[in-house]
């Protein structure tokens, strides 16, 4: 048999063949390009993600010019797994008395008085299955920078990492701490 007769017999002789083949040539085109793309792509480009807040906060002016331990504002981080969102009763101890004119205080200050604090978003998440403890992690005097980068230099919190399991691994690593998959998989 010649190279012609193999390419007579697997060529489509009707058009519904035809359109199939060119539609399963297509799909497979389209998952291969979509399975690539996803597999490199990350899902948000580090410093990049840097959604708009109710309110206006600065951490450099709070963590880094004035020196505010992270922990003063985020008070669940060394009690809880998450470090969870200030209230404005925190705010408010210091800005009852302080910069009290401006207007982004005016407005937290009306939000406390309404109890608004409005709806923040997360700048860091984990997938569902990956269980991940601030309490642990504080508890250890490990540095909120570590993960987070220098948020203290940040008028605008934002991304500074993509968080992938080889950070994780190797710092579990790099310390001595369990790397076993139930550390951080439920």
């Amino acid at each position: 048999m010649g190279n012609g007769m193999w390419a007579t017999r697997i060529k489509p002789r009707s058009a519904v063949a035809k359109a199939f083949l060119k539609i399963l040539i297509g799909a497979g085109v389209s998952l291969a390009l979509f399975a690539g793309y996803f597999y490199h792509a990350p899902i948000f480009t580090p410093g990049k993600y840097a959604p708009q807040q109710p309110f206006v906060y600065s951490h450099k002016l709070h963590a880094g010019d004035l020196g505010i331990n992270c922990q003063y504002c985020h008070i669940y981080a060394r009690k809880a797994e998450f470090a969870g969102v200030p209230p404005f009763s925190k705010c408010m101890n210091c800005h009852i008395n302080l910069t009290i004119d401006k207007p982004s205080i005016k407005a937290i200050q009306k939000a406390y008085d309404e109890k608004n604090m409005g709806n923040w978003i997360r700048v860091y998440n984990l997938p569902d299955h990956v269980w991940f403890n601030h309490k642990r992690h504080i508890a250890k005097n490990l540095e909120c920078q570590i993960c987070h980068g220098p948020v203290e230099t940040m008028v605008v919190n934002a991304q500074t990492r993509v968080f992938r399991m080889g950070f994780c691994v190797e710092c579990h690593q790099t310390r001595g701490v369990s790397t076993d998959c139930w550390t951080c998989h439920t």
